[in-house]
């Protein structure tokens, strides 16, 4: 299931790292998210990688970024 962009860009920090993860931890398997952010989200890209999630950022015109982030699926592997 692909649920609705979280538009994290109007808080300031650390609220869009905690909330994309606490919206990450929540996905089931091989569902997935998207984020947008104020910037690239290097941080979290990185705590997204260590607990296991694929990643897909592109940074935006605007210098803001989607970042969608998808929870593996049963036997599926990391990039």
């Amino acid at each position: 299931m692909n649920l609705p962009d979280l538009d994290l860009r109007h808080l300031g920090a650390p609220q869009p790292m905690l909330r994309a993860l606490v919206a990450a931890d929540a996905l089931g398997a091989g569902d997935s998210v998207a984020v947008l952010t104020p910037m690239l989200p290097r941080p979290l890209l990185l705590e997204l990688a260590l607990r296991g999630f694929d990643t897909d950022p592109v940074l935006l015109d605007d210098g803001c970024a989607r970042v969608i982030i998808r929870r593996l699926g049963d036997g599926e592997a990391a990039d």
